[in-house]
């Protein structure tokens, strides 16, 4: 477990020191919100299964997060304006979301939760670095906009509590359903899928004249999508969007 602890530390770690770069953050604040982002889910996770909180325990997670916000600034520097659209961070974050997520998961079945508990407190725990790290640089968290975030969550932590209740071996039910997790943001990134929204009537971030109340789902490709977006920012009718 400690692997997927440092797996989960590392990827929130340059995610949350790249967002702070983008928003022109000294390297106070880079580190401070590599830092938060890092720690921020396994925190929660440990306050709600009433766990002796790790970080306090241990002063590695620390070290390790704020060391790799240190690393991360001159790649972010190298990588430009747009560095919160390169895959690289994006994969990083993915990274963050599948440790974190299993790694909540299976401290909640070791603490004797039911197997849904366990699911909830598994996702919370792999959401929650991101939406700190959204927050804090002034984003809507990714969680919340319709982004297949949660579900990867959701599915690989269910896939372990699973896997686990099996003969197969626990390191191999960890890797799998990471595995899961990753691959399935991953994939859903490669092909830009979004879940269900709520529209307004006219909303004219949208431009979507939908009845209001009315659930919108969609998955698009890559290219559909790109092109969509392409020709809304030349008309001038919706601004550029963050790719978290």
């Amino acid at each position: 477990m400690t692997v997927l602890e440092a797996i989960g530390t590392i990827g929130f770690a340059v995610s949350g020191a790249m967002a702070a770069t983008r928003r022109r953050m000294d390297v106070f604040g880079v580190v401070v919100l590599g830092v938060i982002a890092a720690i921020g889910g396994g925190t929660l996770g440990d306050l709600l299964l009433s766990e002796p909180v790790s970080w306090l325990r241990h002063w590695w997670p620390i070290a390790l997060a704020a060391g790799t916000a240190l690393v991360t600034i001159p790649i972010a520097l190298r990588l430009g304006p747009d560095v919160d659209s390169q895959w690289t961070v994006l994969m990083a974050d993915a990274l963050g979301l599948a440790g974190f997520s299993v790694l909540g998961c299976h401290i909640a079945l070791k603490a004797r939760a039911p197997v849904g508990i366990a699911v909830i407190i598994g996702t919370i725990t792999g959401i929650t670095g991101g939406i700190i790290r959204d927050v804090l640089t002034g984003q809507s968290p990714a969680v919340f906009t319709g982004r297949f975030y949660a579900v990867a969550a959701i599915a690989g932590t269910a896939l372990y509590a699973l896997l686990i209740r099996t003969s197969i071996n626990a390191s191999l039910a960890w890797w799998i359903s990471v595995a899961g997790v990753f691959t399935l943001r991953a994939y859903a990134l490669h092909r830009d899928w979004t879940i269900a929204t709520i529209a307004p009537r006219n909303d004219p971030e949208t431009n979507d004249p939908a009845t209001p109340g009315v659930v919108h789902a969609q998955v698009r490709s890559s290219d559909e999508s790109a092109a969509a977006r392409h020709s809304q920012q030349d008309a001038g009718r919706l601004p550029a969007r963050s790719e978290w």
